[in-house]
């Protein structure tokens, strides 16, 4: 027979054993850590340069939209927000407490307090959590989307800019040459004596204006490609070999008029705002579910040192005498009304951007359609002074002074060109419109 000191022994140990197993089960699901070490030099995908042929829109297109910093930044807070759901889907844990005291007298036996308890008040509002994080999930999709709309565009835009600087930059190097030959016909014939000093010097002057001009558009060619370098996430000094893209078109009216009327059911960036609004508003709910007393609830069993065992239950109220969760309550209040206003202001600001950028594609399509016709006329009074100067009819600083009048006039066309098409990408990028084949972006 063993003795009762023994006995108490055993049970004492028994209790701690359930405890020590209700702990390691527990900690059996834990993640583990993992180290992830920061790269020491920068990394860059494939070099997409190396290949000779051409790339087309597609192409570039695509490649933004899978390599572009932006969209990798707005998946990673997609990740967050996916993470965030988890872990605003998950319940309370329960709190097991133990407790031993050892008498200092004989013929006592050690007491212990086993305890298990839950905070039952964390499921008043955890239904309203879900919801918040669900709502905080979807505006991540949304400005996700709302990422890829703005890239893809901005590809196509970066793309047809850096073929028009290329033709622009082309034309401007046919004008330095054609002043450069100018000049110098001008210095031979100020030595000869057929022309006065100030003409020459106007030649020399001009064709000093020219170089300018070329270095300058040089300064912005160099700038569009290393934007496009960046966008497509190349490393730097990367030179693309583009294809000629196609002429683009006006985008139709009614593709305007149908992307406006339900513009803020449909452009992610408003959506998203949207479900941000609604993520507060159960922000704000489950602030006023937590003003009511916290509740823990428990049961436990226990032993004195006098070897008398007891069960019970336990209750935890927070009376909310001081606090009562006004300030969180305040606070979630006040940031609901700061996104309403926001949501309001962006939906207007995005009609009037429209209204804006339709009324300066209109005056611009003028402007375009003038220069135009103001080139084409230039191109028929070269064409007629040439075969007047071969006649000896036209001097030759008239005809130079035509045939500047006339470069210069196709690099405004182009330049002008060029302008109208970055409003038509802008405007498609506002009413959510492809600028490629202007249809509507899903």
């Amino acid at each position: 027979m063993h003795a009762p000191g023994h006995q108490r022994q055993v049970g004492l140990c028994a209790h701690a054993q359930v405890s020590l197993v209700a702990l390691l089960v527990t900690l059996c699901g834990c993640a583990s850590y993992a180290p992830k070490p920061l790269p020491a030099t920068p990394e860059w995908p494939s070099n997409v340069a190396t290949s000779t042929a051409p790339l087309t829109v597609d192409q570039v297109v695509e490649r933004a939209l899978e390599h572009s910093p932006d969209v990798h930044r707005a998946e990673r807070e997609l990740d967050i927000a996916t993470a965030r759901k988890y872990a605003d889907g998950l319940l309370p844990d329960p709190q097991l407490s133990f407790s031993t005291d050892r008498p200092g007298a004989v013929g006592f036996v050690p007491a212990f307090m086993v305890g298990l308890s839950y905070e039952v008040s964390a499921l008043i509002d955890h239904q309203a959590k879900k919801r918040g994080a669900a709502a905080a999930l979807e505006k991540q999709h949304l400005a996700l989307q709302w990422t890829k709309w703005q890239v893809a565009n901005r590809a196509y835009a970066l793309y047809v800019s850096n073929v028009s600087l290329a033709r622009v930059e082309a034309e401007v190097e046919r004008l330095a040459l054609h002043e450069q030959v100018v000049d110098s016909r001008m210095r031979h014939a100020l030595a000869r004596g057929d022309v006065t000093r100030d003409i020459a010097m106007q030649s020399e002057t001009a064709y000093r204006d020219s170089l300018q001009q070329l270095d300058t558009l040089r300064q912005d060619h160099l700038k569009a490609q290393q934007e496009l370098a960046a966008l497509l996430d190349l490393s730097p000094g990367t030179h693309l070999l583009l294809a000629t893209p196609p002429e683009p078109v006006d985008v139709p009216p009614e593709a305007v008029r149908d992307a406006l009327a339900n513009l803020g059911q449909r452009r992610p960036d408003l959506l998203a705002l949207r479900a941000g609004y609604a993520e507060q508003d159960e922000h704000y709910r489950a602030a006023l579910l937590g003003q009511f007393p916290r509740l823990d609830i428990g049961v436990t069993r226990g032993r004195d040192t006098s070897a008398i065992y007891t069960s019970g239950i336990s209750v935890t109220v927070t009376l909310p005498l001081f606090n009562g969760n006004r300030g969180n309550i305040a606070v979630e209040k006040a940031t609901r009304e700061s996104l309403y206003e926001e949501y309001t202001q962006r939906l207007k600001e995005a009609y009037v951007a429209v209204d804006n950028l339709v009324a300066t594609m209109n005056l611009l399509d003028d402007q375009l359609r003038n220069a135009r016709s103001l080139e084409a006329s230039l191109d028929e009074a070269t064409r007629q002074a040439r075969s007047a100067h071969a006649r000896g009819d036209v001097t030759l600083p008239a005809l130079m002074d035509l045939e500047l009048r006339r470069l210069n006039q196709r690099i405004a066309t182009a330049k002008l060109q060029n302008s109208v098409f970055q409003q038509q990408v802008e405007l498609c990028t506002l009413t959510g419109i492809s600028a490629i084949d202007h249809q509507s972006l899903q």
